[in-house]
């Protein structure tokens, strides 16, 4: 592989350093000049197309981590993360998030966290809601073995994280459904997740025995026949006398007034009779 493509393979920016350490010699190295790539920095070598996070991360000596880091493992977040997450241990003066500390190895290559400190960024740092759906998708997705993590927050000034991580119990399957239990939890609601109902399956939420609530939105399946079952669920348990209830995300994030009070009432009719 050439240096200009090893470099467009590192996102268009990488030290000169890893550069020699790859076996392109100087003169290799000066040549990328001659396709448009320039030195930000002395010591860093970028292409005008650079990934500008990895570019930032770099100019600063710094890695991507938490919420950053997270959106580059495909993690749960409800957004994209508005300010840049970098852990550096000589951080310059910039705008961006500083998480000084890193206890793993980052990637050999990108300027990218490991996905234990990731997690570990994002319980100390993120709104709950985002920093419960990193650790959950991290164990559920990427098999991040949740005991390493409980290892890491044992000190007291890690109380917070340690009551968030407790909520990542490997029961939601989205992030929607997380947003959705907190909601319901800070509401006071009687609930069971992930409830297993005969003839039915598994539905997102039973409130008092008898109201089913599931959070339905086509981007979060993993296809449209997954949907299209999820509505023959809902007709089902219907059929057995169940209420039905379904929100789309958008409405947990947006409107949990209109949720709660809707709910609530329902509730407030009772269980109808067979």
């Amino acid at each position: 592989m050439d240096p200009l493509d090893f470099l467009e393979s590192l996102g268009g920016v990488a030290r000169v350093g890893l550069l020699r350490c790859e076996g392109y010699s100087e003169r290799a190295v000066r040549g990328l000049a001659a396709t448009g790539a320039h030195q930000p920095r002395k010591g860093i070598w970028a292409l005008p197309g650079a990934d500008p996070e990895f570019l930032d991360a770099i100019i600063n000596n710094a890695v991507l981590t938490c919420a950053s880091s997270g959106a580059r493992y495909k993690l749960w977040q409800k957004d994209r993360p508005g300010r840049l997450h970098l852990a550096s241990k000589h951080p310059r003066r910039h705008r961006s998030g500083n998480h000084r500390r890193l206890r793993f190895d980052a990637d050999d290559r990108l300027p990218i966290a490991s996905l234990e400190d990731t997690v570990i960024h994002g319980l100390t740092c993120l709104d709950e809601v985002d920093a419960i759906a990193m650790a959950e998708s991290a164990f559920r997705n990427l098999q991040l073995p949740r005991a390493l993590i409980e290892c890491e927050l044992q000190a007291k000034y890690y109380g917070t994280a340690r009551k968030r991580l407790a909520k990542a119990d490997g029961l939601s399957e989205s992030m929607p459904e997380i947003s959705a239990r907190l909601l319901f939890d800070s509401a006071g609601l009687s609930f069971r997740r992930q409830a297993q109902i005969p003839g039915v399956g598994r539905v997102d939420f039973l409130i008092d025995g008898w109201l089913i609530v599931e959070i339905n939105g086509f981007q979060f399946h993993s296809s449209r026949d997954a949907w299209r079952k999820d509505m023959g669920r809902s007709n089902a348990a219907q059929a057995q006398g169940y209420v039905v209830l379904s929100y789309a995300p958008e409405q947990i994030w947006n409107r949990p007034g209109p949720v709660l009070a809707e709910i609530r009432a329902m509730l407030g009719r009772g269980r109808p009779r067979p």
